[in-house]
Parts: structure tokens; C-alpha cells; sequence
């Protein structure tokens, strides 16, 4: 409500300025004497396109196709544009040999032998049986997943006992000096 109080007098003190000052006119113009109407041609492009376009006519028919199948300009752009589409076969041949190297390159790294084996453990096996109960045709309800919880847990076991293992005889990875790191120089065999 209060800024509403004080937007109608600005509003209206808005309209009221321009009765108050009126604007002002320049009259600079009503000193010169009008001016007498100027005869204005087409200009020279103007008879320059005129002339160009029945000679341009001419000139296509007098060279016309000839002993040709096509006219001299259709010649002209198929000649200029010919040596495009070997340019780029060879360069979409030279990209897909590009993308085949990487390709096989990729499998090289993924396939190392020293990588380890990439596999999701998973926390919350009952993910499995999540989803929408409605509309699940008979027999298709949650499926029994005892064997893949015990797989799990079998596997957390095994994972856990390593590490005690490690523990007690003192060879955790984590502590251990790393070897695959070591510097050897050419210059020094055993630095």
C-alpha cells in the first residue's frame, strides 16, 4: 500500500512535465530558400547492368555448348569442383585409418594385463527387486536373489580375511615402497 502511495503523485507529476515545458523547436531551416526540384538520373550502374545482361546473353550463346554436352560455364564450376570429391575420399579415409588406430590402440590399454580387474561391487543387492509393483505380470514379481547375496558376502569374506591376513604378516599395500616407479637411467644402471 505505501508504495503505491507514492507512485500515483510520480506518475502524475510524470504526466503534468510536458504541458509545463513544452518542447523545443529548431527553426534553422526557414532561413535557406527552398530549394528548386533536381533532375536525377538512373546513374551509371544502372546502364552498366543494361548493357551487361544482353551481352552476357551473347556471350552464352555464341561459346553455347558446342561439341559439349553442357555450356561453358556449367564446364567451368563441374571442372573447378572435380578434384573435390577425391580430396575428400582421401580425407575420410585418412580419418577412419585415424580412428581405427585409436580404436585398437583403446583395446591395447583395456586389455593390459597389469590392470586390474574392473568389476562393481555391489552394496545393496535388494536393487535388484526395486521397481514399480504395478502392472508386473504373474510370476515376474521379485525374483529370489539368495545365491547372489551369498556370492557377495562370500566375496566380502574372502576380501576381509586377505586383509587380516596382510595385517598380521605385516604387508599392506598401502605401506609397502612401490617398485614399479623406480628411475633407471641409462647413464646409471642402479639408481
Amino acid at each position: 500500500m505505501h508504495s503505491t502511495r507514492r507512485a500515483v503523485p510520480r506518475a502524475a507529476r510524470q504526466l503534468r512535465q510536458p504541458l509545463q515545458h513544452p518542447q523545443r523547436r529548431f527553426d534553422s531551416h526557414s532561413s535557406h530558400p527552398p530549394s528548386t526540384p533536381v533532375n536525377e538520373s538512373f546513374g551509371a550502374g544502372f546502364y552498366i547492368t543494361l548493357t551487361a545482361i544482353p551481352i552476357l546473353f551473347l556471350t552464352l550463346n555464341y561459346t553455347g555448348a558446342g561439341s559439349y554436352d553442357t555450356s561453358s560455364i556449367t564446364r567451368l564450376i563441374t571442372d573447378t569442383y572435380n578434384g573435390y570429391e577425391e580430396k575428400w575420399a582421401q580425407r575420410n579415409d585418412v580419418h577412419t585409418q585415424m580412428i581405427e588406430q585409436a580404436a585398437s590402440d583403446r583395446v591395447l590399454f583395456l586389455n593390459e594385463a597389469s590392470a586390474a580387474v574392473r568389476h562393481v561391487d555391489l552394496r545393496f543387492p535388494e536393487i535388484f527387486n526395486t521397481g514399480s509393483p504395478y502392472n508386473v505380470p504373474a510370476g515376474h514379481g521379485s525374483a529370489n536373489i539368495d545365491q547372489l547375496i551369498a556370492k557377495y558376502q562370500k566375496e566380502s569374506n574372502e576380501a576381509q580375511e586377505e586383509k587380516l591376513e596382510q595385517l598380521r604378516s605385516n604387508r599392506v599395500p598401502r605401506e609397502q615402497p612401490v617398485k614399479d616407479f623406480a628411475k633407471i637411467t641409462p647413464a646409471a644402471v642402479d639408481s
